[in-house]
């Protein structure tokens, strides 16, 4: 399949790389297909693009967050994990949303609202964690390298 994008031009992806969103996104109820992208297929990075299969011009830098806070939990309601087909042997996949910033070292995940994604059916939610522990802008980067980045400015 092909899709023409604003930012990547004409992009192939197979029918099982969709991502199904069947409620959309917080704020884009409407974007219900995505493709995930290599931020740069030319280096290996944890950083990819979440590319709207509806919409040209709207695309989502997305990572893992436990790349940067291993013990990164989360819990979803039986209610969610019923709308991506969820059973117990399930891997779940979950990514965050990503703010790049000018300065790029000041990057931030949104923590509190993850993408759940279920692999075996490609059916996905963005889901809202409760708990006081995270934050929607997550440093990705640790506090030194922000600081040398800023220093170095």
């Amino acid at each position: 399949m092909k899709f023409e994008t604003a930012r990547f031009g004409l992009i192939e992806y197979d029918e099982e790389d969709i991502l199904q969103f069947p409620e959309g996104l917080y704020g884009f109820e409407g974007e219900n297909q995505f493709v995930l992208i290599p931020f740069d297929p030319n280096i290996d990075c944890p950083l990819q693009w979440m590319q709207s299969l509806t919409t040209p011009g709207l695309a989502f830098v997305v990572t893992d967050p436990h790349l940067y806070k291993p013990d990164y939990r989360w819990v979803m309601t039986p209610e969610e994990e019923k709308q991506i087909e969820c059973s117990e042997s399930d891997e779940l996949k979950v990514l965050v949303i990503v703010t790049l910033p000018e300065i790029f070292t000041n990057m931030t995940g949104n923590f509190v609202a993850p993408l759940m994604i279920n692999p075996r059916t490609q059916k996905a939610r963005q889901v809202v964690l409760t708990t006081q522990e995270y934050d929607t802008r997550h440093f990705l980067l640790p506090e030194e390298v922000r600081n040398a980045e800023a220093i170095a400015n």
